[in-house]
Order: C-alpha cells, then structure tokens, then sequence
C-alpha cells in the first residue's frame, strides 16, 4: 500500500469522524458516596453527604430510606441497613463493575445538553447525579436535578430484573444505551409537560412526537431506535407500517378519544401495541407523533421554545400537513 493510498484512508477516516460541540458534564456518584457509610463514619459521611448533594440527600431520605418520622439513631440503622443488605449489596456490587466509568454517558449528555441550550437558551441545564435506589427509580428529576438508578440499567438479561418480577418488555428497557435519551426524556417532561394537560390521544401523539422531535436533535449521534428504545426489528417494522398505523387511530376512532384505558399501550410500555401484530412496540404513538411534528417542522418557522408551548391538537395536524409514509 503506497502513501498516496494510505494518505487517502486518513482522509476519508477523518471526514467520517465528526465532531460535536458539549457542555462539561460530569455525573456525580452519590451511589459510591452512599455505600462507603459504615457504623464508624456514618456521621461524618452523612455529613459529607448533606453537604454535596443538598436537595437530592433531602429527596433521597424521603423516598427511599423513608426518615420521615425517625430519631436520628434509627436513621443511622436504616440506612447501614440498606447498604449492608446482602441482596442490595450484591446489585450494587454489579453496578460498579457495569457502571465503572461513565464517560461515554457524560459524553452523549454532554452533546445533547449543549444542544438544549442552543434550543432552550433561557433553560437551565440540570446538575445530573446517579444513584442506588434499591431498584425503585429509573431516571427522575425535580428541583435542579436529575437522577440516575444505575441498577435499573444493568442489561435486559440481568438477574436482578426476573427476582424481582420485571417483565420481559421492561427488562428490554433496561440497557445503558437507552439511558441518555431516557433522561433526555425525563428532563423535556420537567420542564414542559405542564403546559399539555389535554388527554386526548391526538394531543398525546403530538406531545410526545414534540419530545421525541428534540430529543432526536439534541442526540444527532445516536440510533434512532435507542431514541425511541425500539429494538431494530420494532423499528423497521413501525417505519414500514407508518400508514397503516395511522388508520388504525382513524378507522377506530382513537384521536379525539379521552379514554386513556383505549390507547394506554400507544403512549406507555406495553409488551406490544394493542390491536396491531405482535411485532409493534409499546408506545408506537411517540413515532407516529414524531412524524407529524417533524413535518410541522419541515412547513414553519418557528423555533423550539414556540414549538413546546403550542398546544391546540387539531390545528397543529392541519398545519403539519401530515401524509403518514406508505
């Protein structure tokens, strides 16, 4: 192979890498800050506690060790007696070696955060912290923060996931490349789900198909299946049957329809949708939401921040122009 050859390898090598701006993320460890608490530094490390972590120390006594009514002696024994559960103890041992390093995690955020401030400039980017929640929490967020329960991403075939009874269309949830558009998800529902109370399906497509345009910007790097957490197969499928989908909702009356219990399984985790084949993922709605938003996109002006605040369902498909894919 002669240098003009290999000269030309380069070149096409580092026209393929692109590179993205980001924001310095870093993920804090409140789960390892957690687990070194024994009975001889349980009150200096409490302490330590406090003092890092603020609200989400608060957050975390509340709802997971439940300190609500107890003397100080007793809050002590319930949390070593968390850390100290052998079943517990063994989880976290898996999420450190899982969960060792998470720069690439950092990475992706990174990205999409630095892309939410270009979206959303008067926004705040959250401070992001991972957890141990004894298998209670997946993402959440309140205040400034969100949270991260590692032990609820250790893999679709972990152990853990059938002791505890997690169904197998959960467990598939439960991969490390679904945590980034997860807590993408998470963060856009915090600061925008309050102005969509509307309960009709066709405002929860378009809502959903509004998180789901953004969060597909904000993670340009990533697969469109980990953003919608599909497997490929679901995927295809859903992209191939783009039309029949959308009569579907048409022919049984499903868009105007408040009825959360008729269309729960198009806008939540199901084992599949209801009515369709077996093939068809749960929340197939977020597709067919993203499509209609994304040609809304295609036929406005307008930027993010007016995108999230529209809200009249009706009007908003009329502007789309939407002609689902055949």
């Amino acid at each position: 192979m002669n240098r003009i050859t290999l000269f030309f390898i380069f070149c096409l090598i580092i026209s393929c890498t692109k590179e993205y701006q980001k924001v310095d993320l870093e993920i804090q460890r409140f789960d390892r800050d957690l687990f070194e608490i024994n009975k001889k530094n349980r009150k200096e490390k409490v302490s330590a506690l406090k003092n890092k972590y603020g609200s989400f120390y608060d957050f975390f006594n509340s709802q997971i060790i439940n300190r609500k009514n107890l003397s100080d002696q007793r809050y002590y024994q319930e949390l070593i007696a968390f850390t100290s559960h052998n079943d517990m103890r063994e989880a976290y041992d898996t999420v450190q070696v899982i969960f060792s390093d998470l720069s690439q995690i950092e990475n992706e955020l990174g990205i999409a955060f630095w892309n939410f401030s270009q979206f959303f400039p008067n926004l705040k980017i959250p401070k992001i912290t991972a957890f141990f929640s004894g298998f209670n929490y997946g993402v959440i967020t309140f205040d400034n923060y969100i949270a991260i329960g590692l032990e609820n991403f250790l893999g679709a075939n972990s152990k853990y996931y059938s002791f505890i009874g997690k169904p197998k269309y959960l467990s598939f949830q439960s991969q490390e490349r679904f945590i980034s558009a997860n807590v993408l998800e998470a963060w856009l529902n915090e600061c925008f789900q309050k102005n969509h109370s509307e309960k009709d399906l066709l405002s929860q497509l378009i809502y959903k198909g509004k998180v789901m345009y953004c969060i597909d910007k904000m993670l340009p790097q990533i697969s469109l299946a980990d953003k919608f957490r599909f497997n490929q197969n679901q995927m295809n499928w859903t992209q191939e049957n783009e039309e029949a989908i959308w009569k579907y909702f048409i022919h049984n009356d499903l868009l105007f329809s408040k009825d959360e219990k008729r269309y729960r399984s198009y806008v939540n985790y199901a084992p599949f949708a209801k009515g369709m084949p077996k093939e068809s993922p749960g929340r197939i709605g977020y597709y067919i939401g993203y499509k209609i938003v994304s040609s809304y996109m295609n036929n406005s002006e307008i930027d993010y921040d007016q995108l999230m605040l529209l809200k009249n369902s009706r009007e908003f498909l009329k502007k789309s122009q939407y002609k689902p894919k055949k």
